[in-house]
């Protein structure tokens, strides 16, 4: 009799970062937008437990939340919002819009001192990457972590931990550097907010903050 062999994995599946779901703070069981300081933010994710998997086996496993950099830009008193297009791999946000750039940290984008992984240049490094990748963009005028996005009303949302980033632009962007993002453009709040009934979860989740944060805390810098 033929014995049975066990499943292959794929040798080559990409490896990406996550955090144990059962780690995270308390307040990650409610789902929405958490306010939280940059160094709030990386006790809050380090101290979970950090792992580095198999993309497609993290997909899912809700024991795990992929960590996801999530920037919003910002040009004077509005927020660059776009259009994610079919050529994006994520099929349920073909033809949403959304004011947050960024995705999974990959095995590159990691830093480690000691053998134990640096988050602080961790979360930069992925989110500069991310940004030159879709966008072409290098250089702002500031950055600031202001929180985390957590979503437990759904499977994909119960894998995923947003890390979300305000950063002004120092010049505007010219246009998509990836084929999965379509329609860039500079948006008031009044638009954005008009735009709700297209726009993807966690952008949507994120919109009140946005609004306090546009209102408490002009930018020096001015659009055209």
């Amino acid at each position: 009799m033929t014995q049975a062999q066990p499943p292959r994995l794929e040798t080559s599946m990409p490896l990406i970062m996550a955090a144990a779901s059962s780690g995270l703070p308390s307040f990650c069981q409610k789902t929405g937008f958490h306010f939280c300081d940059a160094e709030e933010i990386v006790d809050s994710i380090q101290t979970a437990g950090l792992w580095v998997g198999p993309r497609p086996i993290l997909e899912g496993d809700s024991n795990f939340r992929q960590t996801i950099p999530y920037i919003v830009l910002r040009y004077g008193d509005k927020i660059v919002q776009y259009t994610r297009t079919a050529s994006g791999g994520e099929g349920r946000l073909h033809g949403r819009t959304s004011i947050g750039l960024g995705g999974h940290i990959d095995l590159d984008d990691i830093v480690s001192i000691n053998s134990q992984i640096d988050l602080p240049n961790t979360l930069a490094n992925a989110a500069a990457r991310e940004l030159e990748e879709e966008l072409g963009i290098t250089e702002f005028q500031e950055q600031r972590w202001i929180g985390l996005l957590v979503d437990n009303e759904s499977a994909v949302g119960r894998v995923h931990i947003g890390v979300v980033g305000l950063w002004t632009l120092r010049e505007l962007p010219s246009g998509a550097s990836e084929d999965a993002i379509g329609n860039v453009e500079l948006c008031s709040l009044d638009r954005l907010l008009a735009s709700k009934d297209v726009m993807e979860t966690w952008s949507l989740m994120l919109l009140p903050e946005i609004e306090s944060q546009l209102l408490k805390q002009p930018s020096r810098t001015r659009a055209a």
